[in-house]
């Protein structure tokens, strides 16, 4: 089931984080930080979510937003948001840890990959995608969209039990949209 949604600034004192937004406090990293890790400061401040529970990320943080649920792997379900920044676009792999009393997701951030900023004509996909040599059960893929066909372009296999992300050879992954242009 894919969806799309925009969230409202939450509530961080609600979850044991300081009043303050974490958006705020990304200000507040070291230059030497940033420069030992080589991180733009942009960067710095996204990575920052990485281990970070939410039940809504600041609306400001991902002006671009898409996610996903990519559902239950052992104990644990999963999903995925796609944000988009200035900067470039990035991956999040997030766990289910638990609802809040008002029964709202409280989700994890297990895994941020950096993406380059996507094209027009590329879609992020977390679903759909498969490996032509081997039986991956999750994947996920930026593709390109042409008059009549999806060309994967980059992609990964998503390991639950890790939880991290493990490169592919975008040649060996086949995607399909829902959309009835790219049906075959």
């Amino acid at each position: 089931m894919i969806h799309q949604s925009m969230f409202r600034l939450n509530p961080w004192f609600a979850h044991g984080l300081p009043p303050l937004p974490r958006v705020r406090q990304c200000c507040q990293i070291g230059i030497l930080s940033l420069l030992t890790l080589g991180l733009s400061p942009a960067q710095a401040c996204t990575h920052a979510w990485q281990g970070k529970e939410y039940t809504e990320l600041p609306a400001e943080f991902c002006p671009g937003y898409a996610d996903a649920l990519l559902g239950k792997q052992g104990l644990y379900e999963y999903g995925s948001v796609v944000c988009d920044r200035k900067e470039g676009s990035y991956f999040f792999l997030q766990r289910l840890v638990r609802y809040t009393k008002n029964q709202k997701a409280v989700w994890k951030i297990v895994q941020i990959k950096p993406l380059s900023k996507l094209h027009q004509d590329e879609l992020a996909l977390s679903q759909g995608c498969q490996q032509t040599d081997q039986d991956r059960q999750a994947i996920f893929a930026i593709v390109r969209e042409d008059s009549k066909a999806l060309t994967t372009r980059r992609a990964w296999a998503i390991d639950f039990s890790n939880e991290a992300l493990i490169n592919l050879d975008p040649t060996t992954v086949i995607c399909q949209s829902s959309d009835p242009r790219f049906v075959p």
